[in-house]
Parts: C-alpha cells; sequence; structure tokens
C-alpha cells in the first residue's frame, strides 16, 4: 500500500505560514507609517529594514516547520504532568476574568524566560541576535533566532496547558494582545505615555531594555506588563528624554541571513555580551 500524499499537509503549512507573514506584513507597514510621522530615531537603514523583513519570513517559515515538533512535546508534557489542573470559566464576566490569568501567566513566564535568556551564556548567544539591531523599529520584532521559538514552543507556553483547562478562544485572545504590544514596543516611535509609562510595555520602555549603555543593562525584561519588573527588582523608569542609541556593546551584527540563522555559532559568540548586569570579558580571563 502507498503512502497517502504529504501534499495537502505541506499545502496546508504553506498557507498558515503565508497568512502569519501578510499580517506581519500588515502589521509592519501600519508601524513603519506611525515611525516616519513620530519618528524617535532619523535616519534609519532602509537596507536594515529590508533584512529584518525577509528574515521575518524565514523565521516564520522554520517557526511553521517545526509546529508538528512543538505540539507533540507539548501534547506529552502536558500528558505526563496531568493537564487542566485549574478550569478556567469560559462565559460571562468569569471569561474576562480567564482571560486576565492567563495573560498575566504567560506575561510572568515570558519575563522568567526573558530574564534566563540573559543570564545563561547558551540563551543569551541565540538571543542576542535580537539585540544586535542597531536600528530600533517595527521590522526587529521577528528578529529572533529560529531556535528560540523552539525552546518556547515546546517549554515555556505547555506551562500554561499544565495549569489551566482553558477555552481555545480565550488563549487567541491573549494571543491577540501580546501580538499587537509586541509590535508596540518595538516602534521607532516617539510616544510619551506620562504616568503610564510604567504601566504597559511601550517604546521608550523597552528600547531601553536594548540600548547599548551599560546603566541600562538587565532592566525592562518584560513582554507586556512592567509591574514584574517592578517586583522583581529590573525596573527602569525612563527619563523624558531618554532615547539612547541600541546594538550589541561590540557592535556584533550579522552580514547575511546566513549568518543570522548561524548566529550562536559565529566565532566570538558572547564576547561582550551582557550576563547578570556585567561585561563578560572572556579574553581577558583567559589571559590571566
Amino acid at each position: 500500500m502507498f503512502a497517502s500524499s504529504p501534499f495537502p499537509e505541506l499545502l496546508i503549512h504553506a498557507r498558515h505560514w503565508l497568512g502569519g507573514f501578510a499580517l506581519a506584513l500588515v502589521m509592519m507597514s501600519v508601524g513603519a507609517a506611525l515611525e516616519r510621522r513620530w519618528p524617535a530615531e532619523l535616519l534609519q537603514s532602509r537596507a536594515g529594514m529590508r533584512f529584518n523583513v525577509i528574515y521575518a519570513g524565514l523565521y516564520m517559515g522554520l517557526a511553521e516547520i517545526m509546529r508538528p515538533l512543538m505540539a507533540v512535546a507539548s501534547v506529552a508534557i502536558i500528558n505526563a504532568l496531568g493537564g487542566g489542573w485549574v478550569v478556567l470559566a469560559s462565559r460571562g464576566w468569569g471569561a474576562l476574568a480567564s482571560i486576565v490569568v492567563v495573560l498575566l501567566t504567560v506575561d510572568l513566564l515570558e519575563y522568567a524566560f526573558h530574564r534566563l535568556q540573559h543570564a545563561w551564556p547558551v540563551l543569551w548567544k541565540l538571543h542576542s541576535l535580537h539585540h544586535s539591531a542597531t536600528d530600533f523599529n517595527v521590522t526587529v520584532t521577528f528578529r529572533h533566532h529560529w531556535f528560540e521559538v523552539f525552546l518556547k514552543g515546546c517549554l515555556l507556553y505547555p506551562v500554561v496547558g499544565v495549569l489551566f483547562k482553558v477555552e481555545p478562544w480565550i488563549v487567541g485572545v491573549t494571543a491577540v494582545i501580546f501580538m499587537f504590544g509586541n509590535y508596540f514596543a518595538h516602534m521607532n516611535l516617539r510616544v510619551d505615555l506620562g504616568r503610564f509609562t510604567t504601566w504597559v510595555n511601550n517604546p521608550q520602555y523597552h528600547r531601553l531594555h536594548h540600548s547599548n549603555r551599560t546603566e541600562h543593562f538587565d532592566h525592562n525584561f518584560t513582554q507586556l506588563l512592567p509591574l514584574w519588573d517592578d517586583l522583581f527588582g529590573t525596573l527602569w523608569v525612563p527619563a523624558k528624554h531618554e532615547w539612547p542609541a541600541t546594538g550589541l556593546d561590540d557592535g556584533a551584527q550579522p552580514r547575511s541571513l546566513l549568518g543570522a540563522l548561524s548566529w550562536p555559532l559565529r566565532s566570538h559568540a558572547g564576547l561582550g555580551a551582557v550576563l547578570n548586569g556585567r561585561r563578560v570579558e572572556i579574553l581577558d580571563k583567559e589571559a590571566k
């Protein structure tokens, strides 16, 4: 008996990728229009933006390829640990409370994982690709190493399935909130939220996290709500005119798409990285 054709399944994945990338292009286009109207930084590299957009397509394609493996890993973890410890309501005001619970849980997990990315050298080698962008703008949103989405899909997000039994639409609502928040936080947009600056992640708040100035290292890790930075001592409240330059302290950047895909393998990976609030000087230590 011949095996069934894989073409229908490949077509489904292609449609998922195309739809996701089309949405990303729309969001980036809207963000770029806002950035042109109220830019925080002028004269950013258009070549750099094109690079980020093309890389976003590759990143999302690789994420789609890994989706089946992440699904298998998630189901295995949830089944092994007995998923759905807490049943969340899906109707009326209870549904709103469920959205808040899921949102806070995911945001806390994102915060914890983000801190690990800056604290563990192996994770920093992956995450430093995101921080290598010297032009901070909406196209940086997907400038993450492709293996990070695999780690989150297999280790981070299944925790929500273990903790809660919840209707898919509630998870979908929180995903949309995080999506808009992620694009907004990475915009090259000069917006002053005043007293609300530390209420929600925003372009100035998150720009400080990407700053190449040592005083800003290891601050403002939050994905959506700065309350986690406040609770765990990593909050940096930006001054009114504080819009620092961004990028790695050693200025390293990928020179090609292949260089971005293989970023952790570069010869000087980790040199000059910021871990635990200080510069890691590997060569100096070896010299001693």
